[in-house]
């Protein structure tokens, strides 16, 4: 809130300036940065890549236009410094095979709230846009802000995404909806001007944890999303690996076994073919055949009832975990990845999967990463749950043009 006599400024004033002058660009980065969450002036220094005096002679600018204040705290520097009176809201959205979620944060405070929808596998072409639009009109109106105070939209979605051009390169053959193209510019009729970032959901979940969730304060994070199909995010640094084309990250077509079944990919054996969603509740239904049993229909009542004490369903999630741990075995072995978030509907069921899981890695990847004096790499389950993709789309762009770099 505004103090009195004071005129909240709109935030897209602020960042939609045609100046491409050195300074004024510093300046957007920082306010981006302050944006995104208070930090101290070495905190935004770091974030943002720029030097020291600079974000001080910068941030001193700002207070005095009362964009930005300052909290209370020994030493210029270690002052945390937040948003002043500026109104925005900042939107993301994950798209899933099945369903979306929608994420928004008033630009002026940290609270974030989420709407979600389900839909069946071959109606989300009909009703991604659609239903996008309406949760996002629906979530600014009820956070007190409309449309013109949208200050950016980020856009996972289930497809490699060219990290120049925002183009899908690779969308799953099993997805009966298009997604091809640029899906940003599905929005340009209902949000005109307002820039929308695409990436793949993993990335963008990746993000949220490596930024808010478990992997904070980590230089190298591994997000894994273990749900219908299986991905993977990499955020090295503060910048997510994507590689030459976004294909970066696929886990789940990892080729486990060069004979098994063929997968959604064209491929045969993939890690998908073993632990996807549909393979998982197929497994029960064998186990449970001839039976008169209430089978579960979703990975979702599958984890559930392995939480209840069915050992059948407890026994095919830990046997996926172990698969899984074999398959980031390989993956460590290349990245050298400090800590592996486990995030997706099995990031729910942690205290099953993580330790089948860190078993099987800790066999089969080089035992450097476990052993010695440095902190040895270790495998958690997810902070921010199902939301780490909407939340992390909706950070990642409010500051876009700081972590839009080249990938390859």
């Amino acid at each position: 809130m505004s103090r009195a006599g004071e005129s909240p400024v709109n935030a897209r004033s602020l960042l939609w300036t045609p100046s491409d002058s050195v300074r004024d660009v510093n300046r957007r980065r920082i306010i981006r940065a302050v944006m995104a969450g208070p930090g101290t002036q070495v905190s935004i220094a770091r974030q943002t890549r720029l030097s020291q005096a600079t974000v001080s002679g910068i941030i001193s600018d700002l207070q005095k236009e009362g964009i930005v204040r300052a909290d209370s705290a020994e030493g210029e520097r270690g002052k945390r410094i937040r948003l002043g009176p500026v109104r925005g809201v900042a939107i993301g959205v994950e798209v899933n095979h099945n369903g979306l979620t929608v994420a928004a944060r008033r630009l002026d405070n940290s609270n974030v709230q989420y709407e979600s929808i389900e839909f069946a596998a071959d109606q989300g072409g009909s009703l991604w846009v659609r239903e996008s639009v309406r949760l996002i009109k629906d979530l600014v109106a009820e956070i007190g802000l409309d449309e013109n105070y949208i200050l950016s939209i980020g856009l996972g979605v289930p497809a490699a995404v060219d990290p120049r051009t925002a183009r899908v390169t690779q969308v799953a053959a099993s997805l009966s909806w298009d997604l091809s193209g640029e899906p940003g510019a599905r929005f340009r009729d209902h949000f005109p001007h307002v820039p929308v970032i695409v990436d793949n959901e993993a990335n963008l979940a990746a993000w949220g944890e490596a930024t808010y969730g478990a992997g904070r304060d980590h230089e190298t994070v591994l997000f894994v999303k273990a749900s219908t199909g299986v991905g993977s995010g990499l955020v090295i640094g503060g910048l997510i690996y994507r590689g030459r084309h976004g294909l970066a990250g696929e886990i789940g077509h990892l080729t486990m076994d060069p004979l098994g079944t063929v997968c959604r990919c064209g491929s045969r054996g993939c890690l998908e073919t073993f632990v996807g969603g549909a393979r998982l509740i197929d497994q029960v239904r064998q186990a449970y055949a001839g039976y008169r049993v209430d089978l579960p229909g979703s990975l979702e009542s599958m984890i559930e009832r392995a939480k209840n004490g069915d050992v059948v369903c407890r026994r095919i999630l830990q046997d996926a975990a172990r698969n899984i741990g074999l398959a980031l075995a390989r993956v460590c072995n290349l990245v050298n990845p400090e800590i592996v978030v486990i995030g997706g509907e099995l990031g729910r069921a942690p205290d099953m999967i993580v330790q089948p899981m860190m078993e099987a890695t800790r066999q089969y990847a080089l035992h450097g990463m476990f052993e010695g004096t440095v902190q040895p790499m270790t495998i958690v389950g997810s902070e921010l749950g199902l939301h780490a993709g909407s939340r992390g789309a909706l950070e990642f762009a409010i500051l876009a043009d700081m972590t839009v770099q080249d990938a390859s």
